[in-house]
């Protein structure tokens, strides 16, 4: 590329940019034209290219882009060390800084300004409850109740399981349902794919994940199955439009919550229950209260159906079995990511779907979902 040519394509590349940084501080105008015009459209239809490989196509990309990375980074770092040729270098940065900048652009594109979009509340009218540790308590014996009647359901005193093509259905099933109350929550063309990297997800810490670039939501396959359906909703929230984790997780639950499937409800419960118990943790901690903690902790054993504590021990098993020093580290830049795409919270944004159950239940009943 000559220099005038580089220096067009960056001028385009830095309006472009300028123009989607503007345009994400309305989140009303975001709201409007992107995540209810644009979005659903190109989303959409990005799935349906990707819809007929049985692998991940993004994942493909990513190592794609990985091994040029690489081979960009050895080859800048040879040609300046070795052969001192400055300008060739810079001509490497130069173009390395093209790509991320159009990365960027690419990535808002395709669905990053979804996290600039109004929140969910605003177009279904509820409001984030702040909640407290009674009102946390009272989420905490709704679900003891819900896990102890759903896992009676179940057949077998074995962690249940669920296929990869069962669970797969399950989540699209409870979204065709879904978008029959609320066709916002419409899911067409069904790009579900499993993880190709599972070992990376015990490193990072992942169970699955959306994948801006090409449409597909991947999920991580070696999972214990009962997890997967209701993981699987999360990432088609995402999918549909939902960026941020908070919103994600409501939109799967109230999926999850639509379907008549006990396996699927139950796997919704295992994990709201999860979140919970996370945050009377922290909430106890917060105001010093251990023995409150305690008392709250041996109330739930007693409470429990033994067939619900055996499931949950099994699965703790899973995630100790596969966790790895390192793993903070990547929770580390991924929460700085968070943080950079209005989630100030962190790691914790996923935690703060309670505060929208507990809004939902305030205005619908708590047995709105």
């Amino acid at each position: 590329m000559d220099l005038k040519k580089a220096h067009f394509w960056t001028g385009i590349l830095l309006l472009l940019i300028t123009f989607l940084l503007i345009f994400a501080q309305f989140p009303e105008a975001v709201e409007k034209y992107y995540s209810s015009g644009f979005y659903p459209f190109f989303g959409k239809y990005l799935r349906l290219l990707t819809i007929w490989c049985p692998v991940s196509i993004g994942d493909l990309l990513y190592l794609v882009a990985i091994f040029y990375i690489t081979f960009i980074l050895i080859k800048i770092i040879y040609i300046g060390c070795r052969f001192r040729r400055w300008p060739t270098l810079k001509k490497f940065l130069f173009t390395a800084f093209l790509w991320l900048v159009f990365g960027y652009a690419f990535f808002k594109l395709c669905w990053g300004l979804n996290y600039d979009r109004r929140d969910i509340g605003y177009s279904m009218g509820i409001t984030a409850v702040s909640y407290t540790i009674p009102e946390l308590k009272l989420l905490n014996a709704q679900l003891i109740q819900r896990l102890n009647e759903a896992r009676k359901k179940i057949p077998g005193d074995s962690l249940p399981m669920v296929s990869w093509e069962e669970q797969k259905q399950l989540a699209i099933d409870a979204y065709t349902t879904l978008a029959i109350q609320n066709s916002r929550f419409t899911y067409a063309y069904p790009s579900i794919k499993k993880c190709s990297w599972n070992f990376l997800g015990d490193w990072i810490g992942f169970t699955g994940y959306y994948n801006p670039f090409s449409g597909e939501a991947q999920v991580k396959a070696d999972l214990p199955g009962i997890l997967q359906p209701y993981i699987t909703c999360h990432e088609i929230g995402h999918q549909i439009g939902f960026a941020r984790e908070r919103e994600a997780s409501f939109v799967g639950l109230l999926a999850a919550s639509a379907s008549q499937d006990i396996r699927l409800k139950y796997s919704l419960y295992l994990d709201i229950f999860s979140l919970v118990q996370q945050e009377l943790w922290r909430q106890y901690a917060a105001v010093g209260d251990s023995s409150g903690l305690r008392i709250q902790l041996d109330s739930n054993r007693q409470q429990l159906d033994t067939l619900v504590k055996l499931d949950r021990r099994a699965i703790r098993r899973y995630f100790q079995q596969r966790s790895h020093q390192i793993t903070p580290v990547f929770t580390q830049v991924y929460t700085q990511y968070l943080k950079a795409n209005g989630q100030p919270a962190g790691m914790l944004s996923y935690n703060e779907v309670l505060g929208w159950i507990l809004g939902y239940q305030k205005k619908y009943g708590d047995n709105s979902w």
